[in-house]
């Protein structure tokens, strides 16, 4: 057994795979799979063996194990917890509900455990190392799908495994000598039943057949998955993703829906449903109809059903999936959706060069070209087809945030904030010998001359105003839809979703007093009823009132022109929305005894949207959204009402009992948020603003900052007063530099330009106190708000390791008054002015 070991462990090196880049390794099989697919000419052949370890987890040994953390350099003490945490582990049976006795495994790792994955690739680095032997040996030969591609003999992620070799009995018997050194050591087995072999076009039946027996009788596949998505995909994408359309609509029939309200379902659908394509919209990208598939099936759940007919969807999925301070409830469109997601993918490639899925596309597809520029082949793979569909997104948001300038184009990559196009719009002159932005830049400063020279005073003014970076650091990208720069699929869809709703909003037209869904009041409105603290379902009703989702008798037959669109409480008038809440005999009566009069509004219940916007401007007065909750509540027992008299055909109750029951209810869910923050507050240390204290020591040199500037003016004025702790007056400055536009951008350009001058003096303990919280707490967090901040507060966190200590303050104007005098005089300044005041020791 010793023996065994060693020929697994021997000159053993870690490969973790976190399991964020699960999909990585989705990609790198798809894309292999789908080379061997159509490898069809060439003297090589090649095949590609999926294995199946059967009971893997339950099989690990645990000496194995331990004798492979010793040799990847763990501690004894790691070695041992890990020990302990296996070894702890016992088994009771459940026979007819009793538990009965407790078994005490010797080997396995627990399944569900989250570090049971990390044991289990520890346990495969038994199984690699000797196929990496083996390859140096040229006993096996890995598959490269590109010339200058990286060369892959095998990819693991847990149990799953993918092995790549030339297609002969050689290499076969090989793999099967290293599997059972690997079986004899670790305790594994592979399953011959459920491994196969998926072969290359130009490989002969023979030599198939003489492949599959000497590998122990493997099965040949077409078609398999990989990691739970398919390995090959034809034209017939459909077929191949037709599981995630059968997956969703099953788990839908498992839920009651006559027992669910809106509410309820809109948990189910956001939580589950929603959560279930994700995976596979990862890495491919769906057709159209299988994304409207996927949509009417959530639509026609959420809307319900009776009798086995879907009931009426009296909004569109397009509006119900916008955010709903837009008007919508915020589902997700499962197309822009699937294209955030596939931009994720863009943008690793794009910020993480150096990984093995990036190597290989960009020496598969774009060896000499950027991938946001490349041409797409007309052999490329699905996922790459696909991917290629999603670059305008990054390319739209994504700008080059310039460090030297030494690896960003002029004129060919987008690198201006604040322009359009991200490019100069000035035209590139037939005479211009610059090409890169490096070359506009001396001594760390921008080169005005060679600027005014080339663009124009708009295109010159821009460029002036982006910062630079004193590291000389190279240039980067930056996600301009998210703070801090970098790509999220939540930011990418937030951005598709926005172009969506800014192209609509161009082609609607705003006719007399119509009230459009992107107006400040709508989307105010909005926020209030979301805000409110009423039940969720209640927040639901609101919305189909004001949307005209709510199934009155008018709009029934308006619809369909069945039924009677008569008013069944009165039968007078036709029953509206706003007939039912506000101009019906029964309705008005209830208002009467409401213990709430909205009587300033009257004359806007013609239009139940009108009359709920002007409803919410009572959020500013005292208990307004108190008052506000009340009235959501009155209508929905006003609604109540109605639908028994229609159903059941009860007489409508007293007025007085319907403003009871809205009373009661509304009081419950206030009663039921009062505790929640009795509790919360209770086990949390409450927070009180106490007053600032000086938390310097003694001989700190603290610095108190202040700005001013003028919109649409180039001067900025700084004024510094120098202190020693606790209040010993050293300096004042009035320094002049160049503003940037933005009033954090310049605090951040002064405190950068105050920490180079401390450098100076060679001062190694300093406070800075200045009053921008908004830049405080970006530089606190990391997170810069955009690309002209990312490179300030890196180089203001750079700087500030360079002292023995160097804390920054955001302090009340008051107290850095002197500071804002003498910003005020630097704006009028020519050259920089400092007064010293002599210091007698």
């Amino acid at each position: 057994m010793k023996q065994v070991l060693g020929k697994c462990i021997s000159n053993t090196q870690s490969a973790f795979i976190p399991d964020r880049q699960i999909l990585d390794n989705v990609i790198l099989g798809h894309e292999y799979m789908h080379y061997l697919k159509n490898k069809r000419q060439g003297k090589e052949s090649f095949m590609a063996i999926k294995l199946d370890m059967a009971k893997a987890y339950d099989r690990v040994e645990w000496h194995f194990l331990q004798a492979m953390m010793q040799k990847m350099g763990f501690c004894a003490r790691w070695i041992n917890w890990i020990t302990s945490c296996l070894s702890s582990v016992t088994y009771s049976f459940n026979c007819n509900g009793e538990s009965k006795g407790f078994v005490t495994p010797e080997r396995g790792i627990r399944q569900g455990d989250p570090l049971s994955p990390y044991l289990f690739l520890i346990c495969s680095e038994g199984f690699s190392n000797p196929l990496k032997k083996a390859e140096e040996r040229k006993d096996l030969n890995g598959l490269r799908i590109s010339r200058q591609g990286p060369l892959i003999t095998h990819l693991f992620f847990a149990d799953d495994s993918l092995i790549f070799c030339k297609a002969n009995t050689r290499q076969a018997t090989e793999i099967m000598k290293i599997l059972r050194t690997y079986e004899k050591a670790s305790g594994q087995l592979v399953n011959l039943d459920k491994s196969a072999i998926f072969f290359s076009k130009n490989v002969s039946r023979e030599l198939r057949s003489e492949v599959c027996s000497s590998i122990g009788g493997m099965a040949e596949i077409k078609q398999g998955k990989y990691l739970g998505l398919s390995m090959v995909i034809a034209r017939t994408n459909d077929q191949i993703f037709g599981f995630i359309k059968e997956n969703i609509r099953s788990k839908m029939q498992d839920w009651r829906n006559k027992f669910l309200s809106n509410a309820g379902k809109e948990v189910l659908l956001k939580a589950v449903s929603m959560a279930m394509p994700t995976y596979a919209m990862s890495v491919f990208k769906l057709s159209r109809k299988m994304c409207k598939d996927i949509s009417s099936l959530m639509a026609n759940y959420w809307w319900g059903e009776t009798n086995g007919k879907n009931k009426m969807h009296w909004v569109s999925w397009r509006k119900m999936s916008m955010k709903r301070n837009e008007g919508g409830l915020g589902f997700k469109d499962i197309e822009a959706y699937n294209k955030a997601l596939l931009g994720k993918q863009i943008w690793r490639i794009i910020t993480k060069p150096n990984l093995l899925v990036s190597k290989v596309l960009k020496a598969r597809y774009f060896p000499k070209d950027s991938i946001l520029s490349c041409k797409t082949y007309r052999n490329a793979s699905w996922f790459w087809q696909g991917l290629l569909g999603a670059r305008c997104l990054i390319d739209q948001g994504m700008i080059r945030r310039i460090g030297n300038g030494r690896s960003t184009s002029i004129w060919g990559h987008r690198w201006i904030p604040g322009s359009s196009s991200g490019k100069p719009t000035t035209p590139r002159p037939l005479n211009s010998e610059c090409k890169m932005v490096h070359e506009l830049i001396n001594q760390q400063r921008w080169n005005r001359n060679t600027i005014f020279k080339y663009f124009n005073h708009k295109d010159a003014e821009k460029i002036l105003n982006i910062p630079l970076s004193l590291t000389g650091r190279e240039d980067c990208y930056y996600w301009q839809h998210n703070a801090g720069g970098q790509y999220t699929v939540s930011s990418g869809y937030q951005f598709l979703m926005k172009e969506r709703s800014e192209a609509e909003k161009e082609q609607v037209e705003a006719a007399g007093s119509s009230i459009r869904e992107g107006s400040q009041s709508a989307r105010q409105m909005w926020k209030t009823l979301w805000k409110l603290n009423i039940k969720h379902k209640i927040k639901i009703f609101i919305w189909k009132c004001i949307t005209g989702a709510l199934p009155v008798r008018a709009e029934i037959y308006r619809k369909t022109r069945l039924g009677d669109p008569v008013c069944r409480m009165c039968g007078e008038e036709q029953e509206s929305v706003e007939h039912l809440f506000f101009s019906c005999p029964h309705t008005q009566e209830v208002w009467k005894v409401a213990p709430i009069k909205w009587d300033g509004v009257v004359d806007q219940q013609g239009s139940f949207k009108r009359w709920r916007i002007t409803v919410s401007e009572a959020r500013r007065r005292p208990r307004g959204m108190e008052h506000i909750g009340l009235t959501a509540n009155i209508l929905w027992q006003v609604w109540k009402e109605r639908n028994k008299k229609e159903f059941e055909n009860k007489g409508s109750c007293l007025p007085a009992r319907t403003i009871s029951k809205a009373h009661k209810e509304w009081l419950e869910q206030e009663g039921s948020l009062s505790r929640i923050t009795r509790l919360s507050t209770g086990k949390t240390t409450p927070i009180t603003e106490e007053p600032f204290q000086e938390l310097e020591e003694a001989d700190t040199i603290v610095m108190e900052v202040a700005t001013e500037s003028q919109v649409g003016k180039v001067p900025l004025g700084i004024g510094v007063r120098v202190r020693r702790h606790p209040n010993t007056l050293l300096a004042e400055w009035a320094l002049r530099e160049r503003s940037l536009g933005n009033i954090t951008i310049n605090d951040a350009v002064a405190i950068k330009l105050i920490l180079c001058k401390a450098l100076e003096q060679g001062w190694s303990r300093i406070a800075i106190h200045f009053h921008n919280q908004d830049l405080m707490r970006q530089m606190k967090n990391r997170c810069p708000s955009n690309s002209s901040l990312a490179t300030l507060i890196e180089d203001i966190l750079n700087m500030q390791r360079l002292f023995r200590m160097c804390l920054f303050r955001s302090v009340r104007d008051e107290r850095i008054e002197r500071s804002k005098c003498l910003s005020h005089h630097a704006f009028g300044i020519i050259v920089d002015e400092e007064w010293i005041v002599p210091q007698c020791f």
